[in-house]
């Protein structure tokens, strides 16, 4: 039973796709034909001739997409993360109350250590415990933090005019 339909449907399809097809992709006329042919209860045979115009590929354009910098105006959220930088490796409470690091990026100015920027991004999480992008800069000391947008290592970024500290969820 279970043949007799699947028989049925391919008999179906291949009438359904017997119709000539012409045209070509350049504009010009080149006398293309599909042809299918013969389904009977016992077998199923399809015939395809097809002959393919030669005319080259279209060129495809390849654009960069560049995704916004910042959500917010006043910090610029975007991290050289190749830049050389310090990863400290003591834990506080960040986002959501869960563990994150501080990162300290080397600045030719730059003076923070890792102790101070994990109390800067602890002060930030205890002011904005959940991760919610496109709020007003929120401003601590000199610097100015806010959070990044999503895909980005980076989680919430702290600016000012000789440092920049981020902060990131632990890389297991």
């Amino acid at each position: 039973m279970r043949f007799m339909v699947a028989l049925a449907l391919l008999a179906a399809l291949v009438t359904g796709c017997s119709t000539p097809v012409t045209g070509s992709a350049s504009g010009t006329s080149t006398g293309s034909t599909t042809t299918a042919s013969k389904a009977t209860a016992s077998s199923a045979e399809v015939t395809t001739t097809a002959r393919r115009p030669t005319a080259s590929r279209p060129t495809v354009s390849r654009q960069t997409v560049t995704r916004p910098t910042t959500t917010t105006p006043g910090v610029d959220l975007t991290v050289d993360e190749s830049a050389p930088s310090q990863y400290c490796d003591r834990p506080f409470k960040g986002a959501l109350g869960k563990d994150m690091l501080a990162v300290v990026v080397e600045t030719p100015t730059g003076r923070l250590n890792c102790e101070q920027a994990a109390a800067i991004l602890f002060d930030y999480y205890a002011a904005r415990p959940d991760p919610k992008t496109g709020q007003a800069p929120f401003e601590i000391g000199p610097m100015a933090c806010n959070q990044v947008p999503e895909g980005s290592l980076p989680q919430v970024v702290c600016k000012d005019e000789d440092n920049t500290i981020y902060s990131m969820w632990p890389q297991r």
